[in-house]
């Protein structure tokens, strides 16, 4: 979606959620019955995203209208994800309603928001901690010259589709997005609400109707769970003395969520991350601006409050 009215109101909300996060409910609820404040942006960002939504939901109706009334998923593979849930049978569900546009637009927001931020955002710190260890950024580099050599004719470009088992196996690369992310999780802190009373692994009882905090960043950097090297960045902990990759439980490595709630996305978030990743590394050395500030801001994803500067050099193949 390349509407900057789209981006600017995904912005406004997201800083009008973690607002809400820091007072007291009864204001925030009053502002936004009021139209005031930080609520009177959601309420604007909200009116965006019905009408820009509206537009592509309309289209895609017509799109698929236009090509009949074949509501099978026989060919789902040239599918999007938009057309997939306008044709979803519905009869084996009780919630879902494609014919609800607000069943729609909700779909579309929040694919938008899993994919946008997250993945911008963990590449972004990604880049950043590879260029202050370089050790780490010359053992990425090494592994991935073992890919396979890629046609240079323009008809053919290297592709991900092409080469996805040997994406699968960049072990270390793999490690140190996931050591990045455990230092800068792209959302920083998870909102749960119990649902009934009950008691945590700890030992702490919840009240029904609790709010509950995830801090997945400080999580990420307690001695207690990671050791005592946790706030140094480590790809190797991730990696076995075989040489595979060391799994660690939701429980503790919480960026990706747990349980029924793991992202579903996951994967196709790690092979996306290690495509930009192998693309940007094998055709640039990258070297960040002498002097810029790097600081976490607080919002709904982990953002830089300066962004990353960097200056890109072409690399040259013998």
């Amino acid at each position: 979606m390349p509407e900057v009215e789209f981006a600017e109101s995904l912005e406004n909300a997201g800083d009008s959620i973690v607002y809400r996060h820091v007072i007291p409910r009864f204001l925030w609820k009053l502002q936004n019955r009021m139209g005031l404040g930080q609520e009177k942006k959601m309420i604007e960002a909200g009116a965006t995203f019905d009408r820009i939504c509206a537009k592509y939901i309309d289209a895609k109706r017509e799109e698929i209208r236009s090509q009949g009334t074949d509501h099978d998923h026989s060919n789902k593979e040239c599918e999007d994800l938009l057309t997939y849930f306008i044709k979803l049978d519905t009869s084996k569900y009780q919630l879902l309603n494609p014919n609800d546009e607000k069943f729609l637009r909700d779909t579309i927001v929040s694919l938008i928001v899993a994919v946008r931020d997250t993945t911008s955002s963990a590449l972004t710190w990604f880049f950043w901690l590879i260029s202050e260890n370089p050790n780490v950024e010359a053992k990425i580099r090494h592994e991935i010259t073992n890919l396979p050599k890629t046609a240079t004719s323009q008809e053919r470009p290297w592709s991900p589709i092409d080469h996805k088992e040997f994406l699968n196996k960049l072990v270390y690369l793999h490690a140190a997005l996931y050591e990045a992310m455990r230092l800068y999780p792209p959302i920083p802190l998870e909102r749960k609400t119990s649902v009934n009373s009950d008691v945590l692994p700890s030992g702490h009882k919840i009240d029904a109707n609790s709010a509950i905090i995830f801090p997945i960043y400080a999580l990420g950097r307690m001695r207690s769970v990671w050791g005592e090297d946790a706030l140094e960045f480590k790809p190797e902990r991730w990696v076995s003395e075989t040489g595979g990759l060391r799994h660690e439980p939701s429980s503790k490595f919480f960026v990706f969520n747990s349980g029924p709630r793991t992202c579903s996305g996951k994967h196709l978030a790690m092979i996306a991350m290690k495509t930009v990743v192998v693309a940007i590394l094998q055709n640039y050395d990258i070297k960040l601006v002498k002097g810029h500030k790097i600081e976490p801001k607080p919002r709904l994803s982990l953002h830089m409050t300066h962004g990353l500067r960097v200056t890109l050099t072409k690399r040259y193949s013998a």
